[in-house]
C-alpha cells in the first residue's frame, strides 16, 4: 500500500504547554485512520497540524510527490481537505456560493463549471434542493453534509475530520456518518477524530488511541477494541464502552 502522508517527529507547543510530543505516523492511500482518546489529549491539535492549520513546532509532514520544506507545507493546504466540528460555512453566502468559492478562486474553475460540480456533489448528499438556501436555513446535519462535499469540491487527496458529529443533534449524527461511510467505501483516504466508537469499529482500517500528546496504541479495530495491548487503552475503552 502506497504511503500518502508521512509524519515524523511531530511536536506542537503552545507556550509552555507541550501538546504533541513526538508523533510518527504513515497514512496510506485509500485507508481510513480513526483517532480516539480522551478530551484534552491533543487529538484535534494533531489533525490540525496535518494540513498546517496549526504550524508544527518541530518535525516533518510530507505528502507523497512533494519535495519537502515549503513545497510540502504549501501542498498540505491545497491537497488536504478539512471538515470541522462547527461546519464553518459562510453564513452570508448561499450553499451554492459556499460550494463554488474555493474552486473558483484557488483552482481557477469558471463559474459554470464550479456550479455544475457543486450541484453534482449536493445531489450526492441529497441537498441539491438547498443550493440557493443559506446555512441558517439548514439543520446541523445538513450543514455538516454541505461542509463535507464543499471540501470534496477541491478534489483533495486526503480528507481530515475533526469530531464532525460532536455538535450535532443525536438524530442527525447518522446522516453525516452515512456520508463518511460512503466515502470510505469509495476508497477516500481519511483521518477521522471521533467519539463514535461504532463508526471506528465498522469503517476504520486502523484505530489510533491518542493520549497525552502521544500515540499510545495503533491497531486494526478488531484487535484494539477486543484485546488492546496497553493498559491505558483498556482503561479508556472500559470507560467509554460501558
Amino acid at each position: 500500500m502506497n504511503t500518502l502522508m508521512s509524519v515524523r517527529g511531530l511536536r506542537k507547543h503552545f507556550g509552555d504547554a507541550d501538546v504533541i510530543k513526538g508523533v510518527d505516523l504513515d497514512i496510506h492511500e485509500g485507508e481510513v485512520v480513526v483517532v480516539i482518546g480522551p478530551s484534552g489529549s491533543g487529538k484535534s491539535t494533531l489533525i490540525r497540524c496535518l494540513n498546517n492549520l496549526e504550524p508544527a513546532t518541530a518535525g516533518d509532514i510530507v505528502l507523497s510527490g512533494s519535495n519537502g520544506g515549503r513545497d510540502s507545507l504549501a501542498r498540505l493546504r491545497d491537497e488536504v481537505g478539512m471538515v470541522f466540528q462547527d461546519y464553518t460555512l459562510f453564513p452570508h453566502l448561499s450553499i451554492l456560493r459556499n460550494m463554488t468559492l474555493a474552486p473558483m478562486k484557488l483552482r481557477g474553475l469558471a463559474r459554470a463549471e464550479a456550479e455544475a460540480q457543486a450541484m453534482k456533489l449536493l445531489e450526492r448528499v441529497g441537498l441539491a434542493h438547498k443550493a440557493h438556501a443559506y446555512p441558517a436555513e439548514l439543520s446541523g446535519g445538513q450543514q455538516q453534509r454541505v461542509a463535507i462535499v464543499r471540501a470534496l469540491a477541491m478534489q483533495p487527496r486526503l480528507m481530515l475530520f475533526d469530531e464532525p458529529t460532536s455538535a450535532l443533534d443525536p438524530e442527525t449524527v447518522n446522516e453525516v456518518l452515512q456520508v463518511m461511510k460512503e466515502l470510505a467505501a469509495e476508497g477516500t483516504t481519511m483521518v477521522v477524530v471521533t467519539h463514535e466508537m461504532g463508526f471506528a469499529r465498522e469503517v476504520a482500517d486502523r484505530v489510533i488511541f491518542f493520549d497525552g500528546g502521544r500515540i499510545v496504541e495503533c491497531a486494526p479495530p478488531a484487535q484494539l477494541f477486543s484485546a488492546p495491548c496497553e493498559e491505558r487503552t483498556r482503561q479508556f475503552l472500559t470507560h467509554v464502552l460501558k
